[in-house]
């Protein structure tokens, strides 16, 4: 069964900083981008959580049995079925078919801008915290290997990399990638991570207001 407490001592420096980021997607409403009108809808979650004196960001590595993305690293999610009652309900049943992430072990604090994906796919991201200690339970035919990656890590431009794709019409579309030890993040992942990190280093003492500007 998955822990349903937090039993790892959260300083409350570090619960201001998640508290504060609540409050700013609180205070945004996410749209889809141009263009999106066809786009298949689905939704991942990005579950966060305490331990080591850090926050972490939790993302797995796909099974070579999934159809696509083999072997990448990704968030749990997966595309909006009619049962769904909307796509946070998506994120969360994706995260806990894949991941056994429960649905109410989830704090979930708010929603990211919506990416569309090459593969057409409007992708909605949900952020939220989870326990620590957390007893995942993965489906081995969808997730290969569980990763966290601490946030301050993220936040440093070393672990930063450049991605670059050249488009159907011949212009070269450029993103971050984000490296940690022998992963790479790259793609639909890194756009979405990248989101998240813009919003946290407005949040810095001296930033304060800078989300309003870039949002």
């Amino acid at each position: 069964m998955a822990a349903t407490l937090q039993t790892t001592p959260i300083p409350a420096e570090a619960a201001s900083r998640i508290e504060a980021l609540r409050a700013v997607l609180a205070s945004r409403k996410p749209s889809a981008p141009p263009k999106a009108e066809a786009a298949r809808p689905a939704a991942v979650l990005i579950p966060l959580h305490y331990h080591d004196g850090a926050w972490h960001v939790i993302l797995n590595v796909r099974s070579q049995f999934v159809g696509l993305h083999q072997g990448e690293i990704a968030f749990p999610g997966g595309k909006y079925e009619p049962t769904d009652p909307d796509m946070l309900a998506c994120a969360l049943r994706e995260a806990h078919e894949e991941m056994g992430i429960a649905p109410g072990d989830v704090d979930v604090l708010g929603a990211l801008e919506p990416v569309l994906t090459r593969t057409d796919y409007l992708v909605w991201p949900m952020v939220g915290t989870i326990p620590h200690p957390y007893r995942f339970e993965v489906d081995e035919n969808e997730v290969a290997e569980i990763v966290e990656i601490p946030l301050d890590h993220l936040l440093n431009e070393a672990a930063e990399r450049h991605e670059a794709r050249l488009q159907a019409d011949g212009s070269l579309l450029q993103r971050k990638a984000y490296a940690h030890g022998p992963y790479l993040v790259f793609g639909a992942t890194a756009w979405i991570l990248a989101q998240l990190l813009d919003l946290l280093r407005s949040l810095r003492p001296g930033n304060e207001g800078r989300d309003k500007e870039t949002a």
